[in-house]
């Protein structure tokens, strides 16, 4: 497809926004109802078409499930060959990815933007639909800076079939929660281990479970402390509490929605680790040492 081509005989489309793994998205005008939007189209494999058109519907139907201003909105699927089209709102301004790349954020605009995406992943939850996704570059900052969730693409749907082999992972390996590597993908905190890297990413500058290649990353991820933060103050127990590799020992939306106000707030939450079983006291992730500070 090329600027100028028209999908579904409505849809013109302008530039492309991006491409990845997963899809295509290109910036697009109705000519119906005379305003732009957003128009996904997921890459097929040769063999495929059939997956391909019910991963489309399955985003098309875990969005139009959500209702949550934090949440991009999707209007709705477009039949078209070789494959449907998923229309949704069009969000100007940034990625937090590319928010990233200009500079580190201050834990309160951090908290901030944490709490927004959290809102998005608590809508999702409550619709039994879990992101297993999400990373920097899947939320999007508005000019008024608020953030929004985007790319349900590989969302799991409670009652629907996997459409990955059983062997297959699938997400972004420095952000996937180690339970999911492990086989465990049915745990929301699984999407809140994630939203902890991110948050971690905001403020120190550095992806900590990056590596050379996917398996050495894997392997961080299941095995690897991740360093102690040394700029995030405020939000270093956030981070300490998010990412360790027990999901029962993070805290839930509610308890990590209330530690990320008061970071919003200028003050510094306190956390105590649950008390687990001996069977199932977590790992830390993090590891505190004696310079680390908390302010």
């Amino acid at each position: 497809m090329t600027p100028g081509d028209r999908v579904g005989g409505r849809f013109e489309l302008i530039e492309r926004l991006g491409s990845g793994g997963m899809g295509t998205v290109w910036r697009a005008r109705d000519t119906l109802l005379d305003r732009e939007v957003a128009l996904k189209a997921v890459h097929r494999d040769a063999d495929a078409s059939h997956t391909v058109r019910e991963r489309v519907m399955r985003e098309a139907r875990a969005l139009a499930r959500l209702s949550d201003p934090h949440v991009v909105t999707v209007y709705e699927v477009v039949e078209a060959e070789p494959h449907p089209w998923i229309v949704m709102e069009l969000v100007p301004g940034t990625s937090l990815q590319q928010r990233i790349d200009a500079g580190p954020l201050s834990p309160a605009e951090t908290a901030r933007i944490g709490r927004q995406v959290l809102s998005a992943l608590r809508a999702a939850h409550a619709a039994g639909i879990h992101h297993r996704d999400v990373k920097p570059a899947n939320i999007l900052i508005r000019p008024d800076g608020t953030a929004a969730l985007t790319d349900f693409g590989i969302a799991a749907l409670q009652g629907t079939t996997a459409l990955t082999a059983t062997d297959q992972l699938v997400g972004t390996p420095e952000y996937m929660a180690p339970e999911r590597i492990r086989g465990r993908d049915d745990d929301p905190a699984s999407d809140l281990w994630s939203l902890g890297l991110v948050l971690y990413l905001c403020t120190e500058g550095a992806s900590p479970l990056r590596r050379a290649t996917t398996p050495a990353t894997l392997a961080a991820v299941l095995e690897e402390p991740v360093p102690p933060p040394v700029r995030s103050g405020p939000l270093a127990p956030v981070l300490r509490s998010l990412l360790v590799r027990d999901p029962a020992a993070r805290p839930d939306a509610g308890q990590l929605d209330a530690m990320l106000a008061q970071v919003e707030a200028g003050t510094t939450p306190s956390w105590a680790q649950p008390t687990l079983t001996a069977a199932r006291t977590p790992a830390p992730v993090l590891q505190a040492t004696p310079t680390q500070q908390d302010v």
